[in-house]
């Protein structure tokens, strides 16, 4: 579970939503400390997961460079691509933030997205890690990032929910707005900017429809501001009558006990 401790954030003005055609597809967020948990719940149990944290190297490979400040955790990271392959899909980087260069590294490397860990810092979004072997998967002040359903375990299934933590969004100078599209329908909302440093909170999207071959696009209004996810869940929630069902059960049960105490 992560650490909520800095995530203290406005009341009812976490976010602005927008939507576009939106009727099939909802997305929201929690900052509950539970709401993973909360969240797996509501799911069948055959649900692919990703935590980053045995992810082969795809790209440049871990380094380790000097420096100070800023400067110095974007020099340093796990692995480096401007594409990753998971369980859950392809992340792929679209439009590059503000970037650092080294001379002994590719000056590509700059502009990549990132697999991060304590060890290797990035700007309070260590909040996703609990130990140095817990990675993350870091946006590297992109502007632009496409995360699609169509790689991994989830290729080819029929799933129609997932979830995430997402650290650090909107506190520089960018409000982010995540919009997710079946091909159908979209749904979008805009973490605006202003929030806390290191703020944790856990994005959760539902369909009525499968979300396998979707695309969400992460927007990042400024190229000075950055974010990490982890711990991701795609799943499958239960049909509406198996929802009924479990309803009137548990309200059966209720009555059954109310008649016993009786």
């Amino acid at each position: 579970m992560k650490t909520f401790a800095k995530s203290v954030l406005a009341g009812g003005a976490l976010l602005t939503a927008g939507m576009v055609q939106a009727a099939n597809i909802s997305i929201g967020i929690s900052y509950d400390p539970n709401a993973e948990s909360n969240f797996q719940s509501l799911l069948n149990p055959s649900y692919v997961t990703e935590d980053f944290n045995n992810l082969g190297v795809q790209g440049s490979g871990a380094s380790y460079y000097g420096g100070v400040g800023q400067a110095k955790q974007q020099l340093s990271w796990e692995d480096s691509s401007p594409q990753f392959f998971t369980k859950v899909g392809t992340f792929t980087l679209v439009q590059a933030g503000q970037t650092y260069t080294h001379p002994d590294l590719d000056p590509n490397d700059g502009n990549n997205l990132k697999i991060e860990s304590s060890n290797t810092g990035e700007f309070s979004r260590e909040e996703l890690a609990s130990d140095s072997q817990d990675f993350w998967l870091d946006s590297n002040d992109a502007q632009q990032v496409t995360w699609d359903f169509t790689t991994g375990d989830v290729a080819g299934g029929n799933y129609n929910a997932f979830g995430f933590y997402v650290a650090d969004p909107a506190d520089v100078a960018a409000q982010l707005t995540l919009t997710f599209s079946d091909g159908t329908y979209s749904d979008a909302f805009t973490i605006p900017f202003g929030q806390s440093n290191g703020n944790v909170g856990y994005v959760m999207v539902k369909s009525d429809m499968s979300i396998v071959g979707g695309t969400l696009t992460f927007d990042n209004s400024a190229s000075n501001d950055g974010w990490g996810i982890d711990d991701v869940t795609v799943g499958k929630l239960p049909e509406p009558g198996t929802l009924l069902l479990m309803g009137l059960g548990l309200l059966g049960l209720g009555a059954a006990r109310r008649r016993a105490a009786k």
